[in-house]
């Protein structure tokens, strides 16, 4: 079986995004290629042809009136680390400021150099066609771009599509004082409803979202969650003096607030003595005010990005994984109906879990409904519930045996690829 995979990010394994694809596909009897629209190297061991574009090629291909992206094949998988970390510098400095300033008239920029440019070339159509794709898997995001490229490559090649939508794309249940958010938002709805038709079968990672796009779309979905090896789930034998608590992944859209009252919290627990403290581990910049919450150097530490690898035996070394998401209305709707693939990642630590999030998350939705997590949905209980489980830390084996629980439950990754390959292959054949 031959895969094309149509996405944003490029395929690193040690990346959020690119992990996931690891996760799912790794182990799976197929060949793949993928397309991708960000700067970077790819660096896995599952994926050797690619083809590239980024905004800088884009421009370029007005400005020159030359064909956007070029075409990447190696003959090794590349997953050497020295060779994949060199990146377009001048691409990634440029695409990251305005990312990181969430520039609303920015998006609406690069929309327009790529309606404009000539990503539709000859090169492009070669390269999808001499990988022949038996299935395309092309992840909906909330980019006309994306959606236009997923509409493309479906029609080039006439074999169908699979998707897998994680946020909020579509519906009107958002908090923004922006003209140009809600115009584009409005686009976006129309373009979603002219693409999903397309899409054989849509995952989606929570029953909430589900339902809101059947009812939306009248598509075919299923739920598809990231998957644990649970052999290498270690038991939680003894709990740390002082306790550690640990948050692994991004702090935006307001999760670093939410981490600054859990380390407030934390300086009144420790007035008589260290006996609980919090690691942050994010590859995210952060600012004086920012540090000053987050690194204080006695009760909270900010220790900034580390490999993947490292991260899981942190994890180990640590009693308590936190997920955590904004209280501000305007990043509780955008974060609604995700669900973070690092709640499997703690999950599958070998700590307690514990879920500082809105009642409404999708996530903290989760975890609570399957009894996975300890739950805080409302600040002013943190300092409450951190100081009863200094008082009585065999909470923390407790909520250890239900995580591991919940990943034997639901998150063995055997029995996911199992399930996906059958879905897969049913899809195949219905097409032949």
């Amino acid at each position: 079986m031959r895969i094309l995979i149509v996405a944003a990010e490029v395929w690193r394994s040690d990346t959020s995004g690119g992990n996931t694809f690891t996760n799912l596909f790794n182990g799976m009897d197929a060949e793949f290629a993928q397309i991708y629209c960000n700067p970077g190297m790819p660096s896995n061991k599952i994926c050797k042809k690619y083809y590239q574009f980024t905004d800088i090629d884009c421009i370029r291909s007005i400005l020159k009136r030359q064909p956007a992206g070029r075409a990447l094949e190696f003959e090794d998988f590349p997953d050497d680390e020295v060779k994949c970390e060199k990146v377009e510098k001048e691409t990634g400095n440029f695409y990251s400021f305005f990312r990181h300033h969430r520039v609303q008239l920015f998006y609406v920029f690069k929309e327009l150099i790529w309606k404009f440019s000539d990503w539709k070339n000859k090169e492009f159509e070669t390269f999808v066609k001499e990988f022949d794709p038996d299935i395309i898997f092309a992840p909906c995001y909330g980019s006309h771009i994306l959606l236009a490229m997923d509409r493309y490559v479906a029609e080039l090649t006439r074999k169908p599509v699979i998707s897998y939508i994680m946020d909020d794309h579509y519906s009107m249940k958002q908090f923004r004082l922006s003209l140009v958010y809600w115009l584009n938002r409005l686009a976006l709805r129309r373009n979603l409803r002219k693409t999903f038709p397309y899409y054989d079968l849509t995952y989606t990672t929570t029953e909430e979202q589900m339902k809101e796009c059947i009812e939306a779309f009248g598509c075919s979905m299923k739920i598809l969650r990231k998957g644990s090896d649970i052999l290498e789930i270690p038991k939680k034998e003894t709990v740390n003096k002082p306790i550690r608590l640990i948050y692994g992944g991004n702090i935006y859209c307001g999760r670093w607030k939410t981490l600054g009252e859990i380390s407030k919290a934390l300086r009144e627990i420790n007035k008589g003595g260290v006996r609980m403290v919090l690691d942050i581990y994010s590859g995210n910049e952060i600012g004086e005010k920012q540090k000053a919450l987050l690194d204080d150097g006695v009760n909270s530490f900010f220790r900034g990005a580390v490999p993947p690898r490292e991260l899981k035996k942190k994890y180990r070394e640590s009693d308590i994984a936190i997920h955590a998401e904004s209280f501000e209305l305007q990043n509780r709707l955008i974060t609604r109906l995700s669900f973070s693939t690092k709640i499997v990642d703690c999950l599958a630590s070998g700590c307690a879990v514990m879920a500082v999030c809105w009642n409404g998350q999708s996530g903290y939705r989760y975890l609570k409904r399957e009894d996975a997590a300890i739950c805080i949905d409302d600040l002013k209980d943190i300092g409450k519930t951190l100081k009863e489980i200094v008082d009585n830390p065999d909470i923390i084996r407790v909520y250890a045996e239900k995580a591991y629980a919940c990943s034997e439950r639901n998150h063995r990754k055997s029995m996911i690829q199992k399930e996906m390959m059958h879905d897969f292959e049913t899809i195949l054949e219905a097409d032949r």
